[in-house]
């Protein structure tokens, strides 16, 4: 029976030392954690670095939206680059040097905006933040190279003006010219009505009856109109029309044989 308690009694000991040394340790530690906060300034986040990457990689998407629209749009001159560049929304042009593609080469640091996300193993968000990552691209003379998520320049972004947008005028414009019929005084009333943006282009022609319309916000954005005594018709010319040196967009395009009429 004594021999029994002083194998209970040893357990105990044993128990209360594993206790005391954790408890220790668990001190030292906390300790130890509070001491390199405080050195670090609680500024480290071992999860911060997915979050960072998800930035990144979201970034680089707009940024590969910006390049394709510089394709498309058969851009080459640096100004032109930067144009395009500081329509798209979250981008802004921190730099830009050289004057066109195929002789100087155009080298360009976008600023964009990344939204970061971390998930967790079930599927929640354990953080997210948006962060603004720096994207240098250089355009020409020979070869398109692209380095990302370098260090952001200091210097103010590049003053780029937006440009209107034409988005949703269709139906408001055919409306205002179904009502205002084939006089251009009351055609260009209608279109005065319409309370437009003061950057889009307004042009507007008679001829033989017919009154021509045309509206342009920018190079690519256009409605062509034309209205007789029938009512009123309304044309988006293709991109491929619209480039550099193509279509115009005026009235007395509205009022040509090439109204209506796609590229075959």
């Amino acid at each position: 029976m004594d021999r029994r308690k002083q194998q209970i009694a040893s357990g105990v000991v044993v128990l209360l030392v594993v206790a005391l040394v954790g408890g220790a340790s668990w001190a030292f530690l906390n300790k130890l954690g509070g001491r390199l906060a405080d050195k670090i300034g609680n500024s480290v986040d071992l999860r911060e670095s997915s979050v960072h990457k998800s930035a990144v990689a979201d970034a680089a998407e707009k940024v590969d939206r910006v390049l394709f629209r510089f394709e498309y749009d058969h851009l080459y001159q640096a100004d032109k680059y930067v144009h395009s560049a500081g329509q798209h929304p979250d981008v802004k042009v921190l730099a830009v040097s050289g004057e066109t593609h195929w002789q100087t080469g155009v080298s360009l640091v976008l600023q964009v905006v990344g939204h970061g996300v971390e998930i967790g193993a079930d599927g929640s968000v354990i953080k997210e933040r948006d962060e603004q990552i720096c994207f240098r691209i250089q355009l020409g003379p020979e070869d398109d190279t692209r380095d990302d998520d370098i260090a952001c320049p200091t210097e103010a972004p590049v003053p780029v003006t937006k440009d209107p947008s034409l988005d949703g005028v269709d139906d408001r414009l055919k409306h205002a010219l179904q009502s205002a019929g084939s006089n251009e005084a009351a055609v260009r009333a209608a279109i005065v009505g319409l309370q437009l943006d003061p950057a889009i282009r307004q042009d507007v022609a008679a001829r033989d009856g017919t009154v021509g319309v045309a509206l342009r916000a920018s190079q690519y954005d256009c409605i062509l109109a034309r209205v007789t005594s029938k009512g009123a018709e309304l044309w988006r010319p293709s991109h491929t029309q619209l480039a550099p040196g193509e279509m115009s967009c005026t009235a007395e395009v509205a009022l040509s044989s090439a109204f209506g009429k796609y590229p075959h």
